[in-house]
């Protein structure tokens, strides 16, 4: 404890959330949070220079730097998925920091899934039991994240949003044939995204879409309200495998930037009872509660986090 709050007095850290569209920056001094600066990422020509021109807007110049990044980590070459932008560790570096930390966006999210509250998540549901334990997260937006945070022992992450997805019934068997047609691979994240939100649209509608938006904005849209009841049940049966895989007895939260946003239709969507439909195991899912994540920043909540459990 004396180590981390002897770091946290050392260091000014620049914390920062980059997605895709959107990236969120703020100064993190001795634990206190300062005010959250929003970049579409159209403005800007990537991280380096993104994290340079907040820097100069800064008071004092932090000389630490921890960022979540939506792309895999393996090394000091980072190269976004679904954003052309690569930049090297030690592009940071040479920005005069002290330390660079650099997470997937959501290993970032898993370090705050312990400290959300109910000021801070919505439940989908009533779940029979609440418990410690194991917590995972999923969050469609640009792409789609999986995390979760192991009990007692720290976080983990992978690239869950690329495993292949089942239909359950011969509707949905048609929806992932057309997908899979389309894409050579139906993956979670051709569904479940912005973009697998338009993909799912056409899929089921035969109409082409530009933005995920044209269907979130106007959810009482018969062919709208037909495609987010799909995407709900989708999501439902994609949140339960992951509570099955990493034994999510402490509950399943859902992030990103669709579903917040969405939050009056999946309370009355499908959600739940397709995560619970699991046959002989109905009763260990009922026992699992699912929330949504309406932090705005549980990215930056998770670096948070971080610093202060590895600084």
């Amino acid at each position: 404890m004396l180590v981390r709050e002897m770091t946290q007095l050392r260091n000014n850290w620049l914390i920062a959330d980059i997605g895709a569209t959107t990236s969120r920056c703020a100064v993190l001094d001795r634990g206190r949070l300062g005010e959250v600066h929003t970049v579409r990422n159209d403005e800007a020509k990537g991280v380096p220079e993104l994290l340079v021109e907040f820097m100069g807007s800064c008071s004092s110049k932090p000389n630490a730097c921890a960022i979540a990044v939506a792309a895999p980590i393996d090394g000091d070459e980072v190269r976004m998925i679904n954003r052309d932008w690569l930049f090297n560790r030690s592009d940071l570096r040479d920005m005069g920091l002290e330390r660079v930390e650099i997470l997937n966006d959501f290993h970032a999210v898993a370090y705050a899934l312990p400290v959300l509250d109910d000021e801070s998540r919505a439940e989908i549901g009533r779940a029979t039991h609440y418990r410690d334990g194991n917590i995972a997260v999923l969050g469609p937006g640009s792409g789609l994240g999986m995390s979760a945070w192991i009990s007692g022992t720290a976080a983990m992450c992978g690239e869950g949003g690329h495993i292949t997805v089942a239909g359950r019934n011969s509707d949905e068997d048609e929806i992932v044939a057309r997908l899979r047609d389309r894409f050579g691979h139906c993956s979670a994240e051709r569904i479940l995204s912005g973009p697998g939100l338009i993909a799912l649209h056409e899929a089921m509608h035969g109409k082409r879409l530009t933005a995920p938006e044209e269907v979130t904005s106007d959810p009482e849209e018969p062919d709208n309200a037909a495609t987010l009841r799909q995407f709900f049940r989708f999501l439902g049966s994609t949140a339960a495998e992951l509570a099955l895989i990493t034994g999510a007895y402490g509950g399943v939260y859902i992030a990103g930037g669709i579903v917040p946003a969405c939050l009056d239709q999946i309370v009355k969507s499908e959600f739940r009872s397709r995560f619970e439909d699991k046959n002989r195991y109905r009763d260990y899912m009922r026992a699992i509660p699912t929330w949504v994540v309406t932090d705005p920043y549980p990215g930056l909540t998770g670096l948070s986090e971080y610093i202060a459990s590895n600084g």
